[in-house]
């Protein structure tokens, strides 16, 4: 990870014209790339987003780079040239006329259309767009359309060029907060106590927010008590698990577990505590001549820790916990599919460093003969994004069928690793007797241990846990606590999934044993 800054500054902020509120200015490496797309003559362009106000400040930027006029639409007032000599000109405030306008004045100029409405909707806009494309493709006159999401239509998509807002720097977002800070400061008292540490965490759970969304957060902690210190941390927290749920794609899950709540699975708590490392600063390990890992794949029994494990990591390398449930992926239109998951994954690249988790992904990226090649598409986009990505995104699968796993899924290099997690053995069932027992207030030395690990051969982590859960509910109900016995009675009471699918289990052993690693 990018070293940040150990102080936050109350520097005095610098005034441009600008949207409200203002935003650092563009990094080098974007104003260059859209500068190149229209000093090619790319004529329509296409940003989709949620952060006008920043794409309003790299046009802004971009104009004055190139020399040429900005025009912003907006459906009160229509098209409206930015600047002192800026211009209205009249009759553009509804869409067919203003792309009417465009077309008509054949400008060198910069369009930008935040919030246009959907050229799909309309056949005219769309032959519009067309025509404005023939005949700008003649200079670098451009129209740029952004929206949280864009509907083109099969017929216009070739003819846009994308481009996208890449996540700010933590070095950007300290000089947000600090210009910021400075701003609150100009009209009442505010003070900062936070270390260099609480500083860099505050930068990374800043991570993902866009601007506003930061403005509204910091401003509120300061002049709540006039202050910003560790307590302010939890609050954005809460924004970014707001952000999150307000998809629909993705949950976000509060640090809960850890890895002392779970037994065994020795070789693979090695196996991360080895990467960690290389994951939390993967700029140290790129000097080293390592990539930062890219994820890992469960494979095993169900009820055996592999939901557990995937909390555990999150929390014990402090990142959030964000799931991807494949069942929201699915839609019934051609095509949302696919961009449902294009914008879980830009959400989850968002909140990096992160770790996403897909439970059951057998259930996502499954052989689907009857969709019409959606769950093919959607792997193919999965894929694609596993291979390349780029953003600090640690990716954990869990499945419990390997007959439904395509095959490229499992090939090296799309995870780091491929674990398979089995049944405990028995000193582990011993501990996770222990962690359950503890967890509900009970003192482990009370009971014998080893005469239920050994009473629960062939029992998942979830089996025990029931047992012990099952012995409560019957204490309970007689007024009497639970002992060695009425856990004993409660385990031989239990039938065990690797009684009741004895074949399936003996199956997934002899699949695992020459393609995964133990967990154990």
């Amino acid at each position: 990870m990018s070293p940040v800054p150990c102080q936050l500054r109350l520097g005095r902020r610098l005034r441009y014209a600008e949207p409200v509120p203002p935003v650092p200015s563009p990094s080098a490496e974007l104003l260059r790339e859209v500068e190149i797309l229209v000093q090619a003559q790319h004529p329509l362009l296409l940003v989709e987003t949620v952060e006008e106000n920043r794409v309003r400040t790299l046009l802004g930027y971009l104009a004055d780079r190139l020399g040429l006029p900005l025009f912003i639409w907006d459906p009160v007032v229509g098209l409206e040239m930015q600047g002192p000599d800026g211009g209205r000109p009249a009759g553009t405030d509804k869409p067919g006329a203003c792309l009417a306008f465009i077309e008509q004045a054949d400008l060198e100029a910069i369009f930008l259309l935040p919030d246009f409405p959907s050229p799909a909707e309309e056949p005219l806009w769309a032959a519009q767009f067309k025509r404005i494309h023939r005949r700008y493709y003649r200079h670098r006159g451009c129209v740029v359309l952004s929206a949280p999401t864009v509907e083109l239509g099969p017929g216009l998509e070739p003819l846009f060029s994308p481009f996208e807002l890449p996540p700010p720097t933590p070095q950007v977002y300290h000089r947000f907060v600090s210009d910021l800070l400075a701003e609150v400061a100009e009209r009442r008292p505010v003070s900062v106590d936070l270390s260099s540490d609480d500083v860099a965490e505050l930068l990374r759970a800043l991570h993902g927010l866009t601007f506003f969304e930061v403005e509204k957060i910091i401003s509120r902690a300061v002049i709540e008590d006039g202050r910003l210190d560790r307590s302010d941390l939890d609050t954005v927290l809460q924004a970014k698990r707001r952000i999150i749920e307000r998809s629909g794609l993705l949950e976000y899950f509060p640090h809960t577990e850890r890895m002392n709540d779970i037994g065994g699975l020795t070789h693979l708590k090695g196996w991360l505590r080895k990467r960690y490392g290389a994951f939390a600063d993967p700029e140290r390990a790129r000097r080293y001549g390592l990539s930062a890992p890219r994820g890992l794949l469960l494979l095993g029994v169900q009820g055996c820790g592999k939901s557990l494990t995937s909390k555990a990591i999150a929390a014990e390398w402090r990142l959030p916990l964000i799931r991807l449930d494949p069942g929201n992926l699915y839609e019934k239109f051609f095509g949302e599919s696919e961009r449902n998951l294009r914008r879980a994954i830009r959400i989850a690249e968002s909140m990096a460093p992160c770790v996403l988790w897909i439970d059951e992904i057998e259930k996502a990226f499954g052989r689907g003969d009857n969709d019409g090649g959606t769950s093919s598409r959607i792997f193919g986009t999965f894929l694609s994004w596993l291979q390349e990505k780029k953003e600090s995104v640690f990716v954990i699968a869990t499945a419990n069928d390997i007959a439904n796993l395509p095959p490229e899924l499992l090939r090296k290099g799309r995870f780091d690793e491929i674990f398979f997690v089995d049944l405990p053995s028995e000193p582990t069932r011993a501990q996770i007797f222990r962690v359950h027992l503890v967890r509900r207030g009970r003192d482990p030395a009370r009971f014998d241990l080893p005469a239920l690990a050994a009473a629960t051969d062939g029992f998942s982590g979830a089996e025990i846990e029931q047992v012990v859960v099952s012995a409560l509910f019957g204490a309970f109900s007689t007024e009497g606590e639970i002992d060695t016995a009425s856990l004993l009675a409660e385990a031989r009471a239990t039938r065990p999934l690797s009684v009741t699918m004895r074949e399936k289990i003996q199956q997934l052993r002899s699949w695992a044993h020459e393609r995964a690693v133990a967990a154990e």
